[in-house]
């Protein structure tokens, strides 16, 4: 499943290590990450923009779903991955409109 996960994110930004943080605390081992530089605009690039317009990190993908906010990644990683506890799957969806689509 986290093999079909992607990261992208920028040194030195605390809204990136919190989904980084949340993807390891999930045990979420073998997600594919991109590091791009904020020193060269890299996260200006195309590729960012064609899924983030803001072109802000992070921004994370998990097949079809897109989320461009770093409290809303947490929220679906737990939504989604959480083990032993029953919980709405849908709880994430409350941030659509705020950085996902």
């Amino acid at each position: 499943m986290a093999q079909s996960m992607l990261l992208y994110w920028g040194s030195g930004s605390p809204p990136c290590w919190r989904v980084m943080l949340a993807l390891e605390e999930k045990q979420l081992q073998g997600y594919k990450h991109k590091h791009l530089s904020f020193d060269k605009n890299e996260h200006k690039c195309a590729e960012v923009q064609a899924l983030n317009p803001r072109a802000q990190l992070p921004t994370f993908k998990h097949g079809d779903i897109v989320v461009n906010e770093s409290f809303a990644a947490c929220l679906y990683l737990e939504v989604k991955h959480t083990r032993g506890v029953a919980c709405d799957r849908g709880a994430w969806r409350v941030t659509e409109g705020r950085g996902m689509r």
